[in-house]
């Protein structure tokens, strides 16, 4: 960089001596600090995340995932069980909306009882393209937010990704709670309950093809089927001959 300066320096003296104006776009200054002021640019600046990504990702993968129908998680900023009821109530009459899920337990079994687990969620079956248009509604949908998952590439740099939660996942999560089975609970402990481990099928049973992580709650083989950093839900007591291990597909 010294040396560069310098010369850059010797050029301007030069610029000057020969009547060339460093004002003039064509001038030998502009020319020599543009290319410098370039370079330094292109070795500062790391390489986009985003712009990497699809360029590396073929258009005809980026319009199947455009269009392909998932479940997605949706944060509600500054929810109630009010908001969460009013929004779940228009997201329901949307024509692009397949179905909409809100996780409730069973607080009163005499009066038959819910209540939301949480409720800043709700869960939507719809494609990214039509996810992007209902938010892009600010009047009706500007508490909805997306749930991102954070990864890092080969470089450590952060690339960002919406959440959704697969078709299997989602369908025994659905199925485990509604079942309001004594067996069910709900874990707080996010960081037990998401924490990688030997991944099972129940085989028999009401939860029979139920897949989830083994983990042990209370000195009881439980099966554990978390939805990453927003809710989990464990069969507990599950007797070790109703289970076997699912091999990881290479």
């Amino acid at each position: 960089m010294q040396i560069f300066t310098k010369v850059l320096s010797f050029f301007l003296r030069e610029a000057v001596l020969f009547g060339v104006t460093t004002h003039h776009p064509n001038s030998l200054y502009m020319s020599l600090h543009n290319k410098y002021i370039k370079d330094q640019t292109h070795e500062r600046t790391p390489r986009s995340t985003a712009a990497s990504t699809d360029a590396e990702t073929p258009r005809n993968v980026l319009k199947t995932t455009e269009n392909t129908l998932r479940w997605y998680p949706m944060r509600i900023f500054h929810s109630s069980i009010k908001r969460q009821s009013q929004l779940n109530s228009l997201l329901s009459d949307e024509e692009t909306i397949v179905q909409t899920y809100i996780p409730q337990h069973l607080v009163n079994t005499d009066e038959n009882t819910y209540t939301p687990a949480l409720v800043n969620y709700i869960f939507l079956r719809t494609t990214l393209r039509h996810l992007r248009q209902l938010k892009s509604d600010k009047a009706k949908y500007d508490h909805l937010r997306y749930v991102m998952n954070i990864r890092r590439d080969q470089n450590y740099n952060p690339i960002s990704t919406i959440a959704h939660v697969p078709d299997k996942q989602m369908q025994d999560f659905i199925r485990v709670i509604d079942s309001n089975n004594e067996h069910v609970i709900m874990l707080e402990n996010l960081g037990f309950a998401c924490k990688p481990g030997e991944k099972v099928r129940i085989t028999n049973g009401m939860f029979a093809g139920v897949e989830g992580t083994l983990k042990s709650i209370k000195k009881h083989l439980a099966v554990v089927i978390p939805i990453k950093n927003i809710l989990a839900v464990a069969i507990t007591n599950v007797p070790r001959k109703y289970l076997e291990k699912i091999t990881p597909v290479t």
